[in-house]
């Protein structure tokens, strides 16, 4: 199978052929709305064949002094050709020395990863529920619906929870989510927030910003409570301690893929109130 020798930057055009490997790589999370975030959010590329489908595909994004590189994917007849190879390291060059580059890799990836100078930092705990309980946990704070007035104290809780700046991909996950909750305290602080979306196959949630794991556990039930379908959540492994309160929701742990950080660079400081993430791509 010939392949094009450039690595083209992929746009909405592309979205087709975007969909068309996610299906064959089967991730279903991904549907025309989710990729078109990804490509609006940040630097997509992937090699085309002679007939100019797309073949292959990888995302950069990046937040401030923290990149993330996700939607690795080569289509299964063009494997073993050094595509992933060519992809990675072309996301690395773009990326300054003083920037921490992080993904979550597959089984079928990490060997690639691993010789690309990528180390495993810690691990992200896939979660899966197909009939929700909800819980009950007593709490002092103030469970809202979101608003624009919300955003900027918003931003700054996700920034020292993240580690990075998504302003702006925020402001789009929140335009396009099933529901958007703001926590606050009695004294009116935003001390935490939690999102919704639905994919094609399951309702998703992610970022879950929260000051402990019980509270976190609140703002995912807030969200799932009275919901019908499968759901998924993905949560930072040293988010353990709400692997109890999840088990008692209905969920179920599928999968611990690891999370790589490029050639033992750390993560910006964080507040440990990450609980739960977009996705692996985005972090």
């Amino acid at each position: 199978m010939k392949v094009m020798e450039e690595l083209i930057e992929l746009h909405e055009e592309h979205i087709p052929g975007l969909l068309r490997l996610c299906r064959q790589a089967g991730w279903p999370d991904y549907g025309e709305q989710e990729l078109r975030t990804l490509v609006q959010q940040g630097n997509l590329f992937g090699y085309q064949n002679r007939q100019e489908d797309i073949i292959s595909c990888i995302g950069l994004f990046m937040y401030d002094s923290l990149a993330s590189i996700g939607l690795v994917i080569v289509d299964n007849k063009y494997k073993r050709q050094g595509l992933g190879r060519r992809m990675v390291n072309a996301c690395i060059s773009q990326v300054d020395k003083d920037t921490s580059i992080m993904l979550c890799a597959t089984k079928e990836g990490l060997p690639l990863y691993e010789k690309s100078g990528f180390q495993t930092a810690c691990s992200i705990r896939k979660y899966s529920c197909q009939s929700f309980k909800p819980i009950t946990k007593k709490h002092d704070f103030e469970l809202t619906p979101f608003t624009e007035m919300d955003f900027r104290e918003l931003v700054a809780a996700d920034q020292a929870a993240f580690g990075g700046d998504r302003s702006t991909l925020l402001h789009d996950l929140i335009s396009q989510s099933k529901e958007s909750v703001i926590a606050r305290n009695k004294e009116g602080k935003l001390i935490g927030y939690g999102l919704s979306a639905q994919t094609p196959d399951n309702l998703k949630f992610g970022p879950i910003i929260a000051p402990s794991p019980d509270f976190a556990a609140v703002l995912i039930n807030r969200l799932a409570e009275g919901k019908q379908g499968p759901m998924r959540i993905d949560v930072p492994g040293d988010s353990a301690l709400l692997h109890d309160s999840l088990e008692a929701m209905g969920f179920h742990l599928d999968d611990e893929p690891p999370l790589m950080l490029y050639q033992n660079k750390t993560l910006p400081p964080r507040n440990g109130q990450l609980f739960a993430l977009i996705s692996q791509g985005l972090g």
